[in-house]
């Protein structure tokens, strides 16, 4: 019998993959489990759209991610109007929706605040690296705090 693998499995495949199995495991153990469903033509047709669909959909957020990393570049981040004591410190740190804020403001481009990652908390004024994460990819940009 068909089926196809809804995850990875140690000993038979990764996810995706169309195997052929024996009927009794297939039917008491990988489709009663919810690990693999019968790969009849319709859910062979219907999972290769869904698929497709995914791959676009990603590949559109890649292209997306290096747009902004390119007009973040050309653009300067300010966050500014943040209230600060005399030896520069801030009165409440600047956190990652903060610099999303920042970001769409300067490219009118939106970032996930989950994509952001700080090194450590932003609390003085002054010049910071933050790190953007799109997938595997990672790219580093400068914010001004004033």
């Amino acid at each position: 019998m068909k089926v196809i693998l809804l995850r990875d499995m140690a000993n038979l495949g990764k996810r995706g993959e169309v195997k052929e199995v024996a009927e009794g495991y297939a039917m008491n153990v990988l489709i009663k489990k919810g690990d693999a469903v019968h790969a009849t033509p319709a859910v062979l047709s219907q999972w290769k759209a869904k698929e497709g669909a995914k791959l676009h959909k990603k590949e559109i957020a890649t292209n997306t991610f290096a747009q902004l990393i390119d007009s973040l570049r050309k653009n300067e981040i300010v966050l500014s109007n943040k209230k600060a004591d005399q030896k520069g410190q801030l009165f409440a740190s600047i956190k990652e929706i903060d610099i999303a804020d920042a970001i769409y403001a300067t490219t009118k481009m939106s970032v996930d605040p989950k994509q952001i990652l700080l090194s450590s908390p932003i609390k003085s004024l002054g010049t910071y690296d933050v790190e953007l994460k799109q997938g595997e990819r990672k790219e580093k940009i400068t914010i001004q705090v004033k």
